[in-house]
C-alpha cells in the first residue's frame, strides 16, 4: 500500500522489537527520535546495517560541487535508496529533483512531498497511466519518457480519456543495439517524436539515454564505446530540437553511476542554444567497496576528492569449526551478491579493540543467513567478535534492511533511515 504522506513516511515509522538490529525496548520509538536515544554500535544487535553520516555528507557536497562546476544539473536516482530522508539531503544539496524507475516509485515520491519527478522509463499499462492522470491533475512536475508510436498512442488516449487539460511532458529515448528500451536510430527517434507532436494531450520536452548497458567497466574501450553512443544522442537532440518547437529549456538526460562524467563532457556542449542537462547517477550517495570502488569517475583523484563508501553491514563471528573458517551471522538477506560477495573490512572486540582484517579474510560463500569467511592463519579471530562488512552494489542493499541505522565516528546512533520498497 503506497504511504498517504510526508508525516507516514517518516515520523509515523516506528522502530520496535521486530526491526532487525535496533534494541527490543517497552515502547516504539518514532525515527525521528532515534537519535535522543544515547544508543551506540553496542545496543545494535547483529546482523545491522549502518550508514556514516560523514561519508554521506562528504558525497553529497562533492557531487553537489560536481554539478555547479560542469554546468549540469543532478536528478539523482530515488531507487537505490527508496528513503525519502536521503531524497531530501539531495534535494537540499541542490538536486532538480528526483528520479524514479516507475510509477509505483514515483507514488512513493509524492508521498514524500517530492514535487519534481523523472521517471526514466515508459509509461505504458493503464495503472500507471491513471496514476500519471491523476498526478498531473494534482499540478505536480513530471517527465516521462516514450520510445515508439504504440506507447505515445496509449499515453495520449488515457490523458484524453482523463480530460487532463495540461500536457505531459515526455522525453524521446534513444536505445542501442541489445540494450534495453529506447529507439534504435534517428530515423525512429524523429518519428516518435513526430508522434509526440501531432497529439494534444502529450508535450516534447527533450531527449534521453542510459548508457550503463554499454560496458561495466571504464577500460579504454569501454569509455569509446558509451562516449560514441552519446554522441549519437548529442545528434538526435539537435536533429530533433531543429525540427520540433519545444515549449521551454529543452531537456537532454543521461549519466548513470559509472559514466556520469562522460554524459556530463558529452552532452553539455555544443547546442545552439540553452539546454537543460540533467545527469541521474543514483549510487554516489553511499557509494561502496566494490563495483563502484572500482569504477567511480573520482576513484583517480586525490582522497579528499573521491567518493567515500558510507553503507556497512556487520555480522559477528558465530563459529570457528575449522582454523582458517569463521561462520559469520549475516546472509543472503541481508547483503547483496548480484555483483560481489562482501567484503571483511574491520574486526571489533569488545568496546575498544577495532583492527582491519581487510586483505586477509574473504567471504567464499552465503547461506540465507550465514556467511562461509576463510581468514589466513594469523588473524585473530574468536566467536562473538562483530566484523564489518563492505558491500558491492548499493542498489542491491537497501532492500534488505526496513530501517538503517545512521552513526557518526565515533559510532554513536545519530539517527534511522527508513525505506520504502
Amino acid at each position: 500500500m503506497t504511504p498517504s504522506g510526508p508525516a507516514e513516511l517518516v515520523s509515523g515509522v516506528r522502530i520496535d522489537e521486530t526491526t532487525k538490529g535496533f534494541p527490543t525496548f517497552d515502547r516504539p520509538v518514532p525515527i525521528l527520535e532515534v537519535e535522543d536515544q544515547g544508543w551506540t554500535i553496542d545496543d545494535l544487535a547483529p546482523p545491522f546495517c549502518a550508514l556514516r553520516r560523514s561519508a554521506l555528507d562528504h558525497n553529497l557536497g562533492l557531487m553537489a560541487a560536481y554539478g555547479v562546476q560542469r554546468g549540469i544539473r543532478l536528478a539523482p536516482h530515488g531507487k537505490v535508496s527508496m528513503a525519502p530522508q536521503l531524497w531530501r539531503r539531495q534535494l537540499a544539496s541542490g538536486a532538480w529533483g528526483m528520479t524514479a524507475a516507475g510509477a509505483g516509485q514515483a507514488r512513493v515520491m509524492r508521498a514524500a512531498g517530492i514535487s519534481r519527478v523523472l521517471i526514466a522509463n515508459e509509461l505504458v499499462d493503464p495503472a500507471s497511466i491513471r496514476w500519471a492522470v491523476s498526478d498531473l491533475a494534482d499540478g505536480h512536475e513530471l517527465v516521462c519518457q516514450v520510445d515508439s508510436t504504440v506507447g505515445v498512442a496509449a499515453l495520449e488516449e488515457g490523458l484524453r480519456d482523463a480530460g487532463v487539460g495540461r500536457p505531459l511532458p515526455v522525453l524521446v529515448e534513444l536505445g542501442h543495439p541489445s540494450g534495453r528500451t529506447g529507439c534504435r536510430d534517428l530515423h525512429s527517434a524523429m518519428e516518435v517524436a513526430a508522434n509526440v507532436e501531432r497529439t494534444d494531450r502529450l508535450r516534447l520536452a527533450g531527449v534521453t539515454a542510459y548508457e550503463g548497458t554499454l560496458a561495466d567497466d571504464r577500460a579504454p574501450a569501454s569509455l569509446a564505446n558509451v562516449r560514441t553512443f552519446l554522441d549519437e544522442l548529442h545528434g538526435v537532440g539537435e536533429a530533433l530540437f531543429e525540427r520540433f518547437p519545444i515549449d521551454g529549456t529543452p531537456i537532454v538526460s543521461a549519466g548513470g553511476s559509472m559514466f556520469f562524467d562522460v554524459a556530463a563532457e558529452v552532452l553539455s556542449g555544443g547546442w545552439a542554444g540553452a539546454i537543460e542537462v540533467l545527469i541521474r547517477p543514483g549510487c554516489y550517495l553511499t557509494h561502496d567497496t566494490g563495483l563502484y570502488a572500482a569504477s567511480s569517475p573520482f576513484e583517480a583523484a586525490p582522497p579528499e576528492a573521491r567518493f567515500r563508501s558510507a553503507i556497512e553491514v556487520w555480522g559477528v563471528v558465530l563459529s570457528r569449526p575449522e582454523h582458517d573458517l569463521a561462520i559469520v551471522g549475516l546472509g543472503r538477506r541481508d547483503v547483496p551478491f548480484d555483483q560481489d560477495y562482501p567484503r571483511p573490512l574491520l574486526v571489533r572486540r569488545g568496546l575498544e579493540e577495532m583492527w582491519s582484517i581487510d586483505g586477509f579474510a574473504d567471504v567464499t560463500g552465503l547461506n540465507d543467513q550465514h556467511a562461509y569467511c576463510r581468514v589466513s592463519g594469523d588473524v585473530s579471530l574468536e566467536v562473538g567478535d562483530l566484523i564489518m562488512f563492505g558491500i558491492s552494489h548499493p542498489c542491491s542493499a537497501f532492500d534488505r534492511w526496513r530501517v538503517i541505522a545512521e552513526l557518526d565516528d565515533d559510532d554513536r546512533v545519530v539517527g534511522a533511515i527508513a525505506t520504502f520498497f
